[in-house]
């Protein structure tokens, strides 16, 4: 008869030693998949950190994106995708590599121009929202992110009014009329036969000097008004421009403008009435005086306005 004993102590023994076996097994498991998956994984995505400064003139229908510091970036492996009122369009990678003189390399300094006229028949507005992103191709992340709005200072420095339009003649004024010279977008202001000041077009520029890069203790050495006007077949007796405070209480210039019978670039130099306090609070004025019954439909058109300050 077999000793009991003999067989327990032999039988734990075998049971240790596959215990150690098993643990063996699983721990050269887990050390070959840590191992395999070392081996396998590249390292994270090295997208590159940049900083990059955006702006747009609507004038031209062009966007700005200059490289204003941190690590250069390979145009070969950048997208650059333009969001336009819901809309998505590619800036092309050749475009990118012509738009920097034919280099690889988007460097300090350098700056992408996208005319969205000639790419994509797009002629841009303040109304417009605009998203810019560009993206690392190799790992699909996004390096940076714009979002042009009417806040974003024009390429040329023209400004045009940031508050409101207003037309009491019975015609019509909107911010979008003035915004852009020949685009077919003005303003209809009918001039009443005899003077009257209640009778106006009125823009509100209500602009922060901030958009260019004035900060308290700055000097604004010149301030320069800028209209791109036509009065219709000779109707004006008088168009009389002034230049107010914000509330009204206060004339800060006014002239008679000379009248053309097509749209004419004039300018007025502002520089001695409009300082660093009132310059992101005054509002421009026109109130012209017929020499025609109103029935006659004469009128006067505002086709641009914007300011300039340095």
């Amino acid at each position: 008869m077999p000793d009991s004993k003999k067989f327990t102590k032999n039988s734990g023994a075998i049971s240790d030693v596959l215990g150690e076996v098993l643990l063996t097994t699983i721990a050269v498991i887990l050390v070959s998949s840590i191992a395999v998956f070392i081996v396998s994984y590249d390292g994270a995505a090295d997208v590159p950190r940049t900083q990059v400064k955006e702006w747009m003139d609507l004038q031209a229908d062009t966007l700005y994106l200059k490289h204003s510091g941190g690590e250069f970036i390979d145009t070969e492996t950048l997208e650059v995708a333009v969001n336009i009122n819901g809309d998505k369009h590619v800036y092309p990678q050749a475009a990118i590599y012509a738009n920097l003189g034919n280099v690889s390399t988007w460097k300090l300094g350098d700056t992408i121009e996208i005319d969205t006229r000639d790419e994509w028949g797009i002629d841009i507005t303040d109304e417009d929202e605009i998203n810019v992103y560009l993206i690392d191709t190799p790992s699909k992340e996004i390096i940076q992110r714009f979002k042009f709005s009417s806040e974003e200072v024009t390429n040329s420095g023209w400004i045009t009014p940031q508050g409101s339009a207003v037309d009491t003649s019975g015609g019509d004024a909107t911010l979008l009329d003035v915004q852009k010279a020949g685009d077919g977008l003005y303003t209809s202001y009918y001039p009443p036969t005899s003077p009257d000041p209640s009778i106006y077009e009125e823009f509100n520029f209500g602009i922060n000097p901030a958009l260019w890069g004035f900060w308290p203790g700055d000097n604004i050495t010149s301030v320069i008004l800028k209209i791109v006007y036509q009065v219709n077949d000779n109707s004006c007796e008088q168009v009389k421009l002034k230049v107010q405070e914000e509330d009204t209480s206060k004339t800060l210039y006014e002239e008679n403008l000379p009248e053309y019978n097509s749209f004419t670039v004039y300018t007025v130099d502002l520089s001695p009435y409009i300082n660093k306090t009132n310059l992101a609070n005054f509002k421009v004025r026109l109130a012209a005086t017929g020499n025609a019954n109103a029935s006659a439909e004469k009128r006067l058109n505002i086709d641009y306005i914007a300011v300039h300050a340095t």
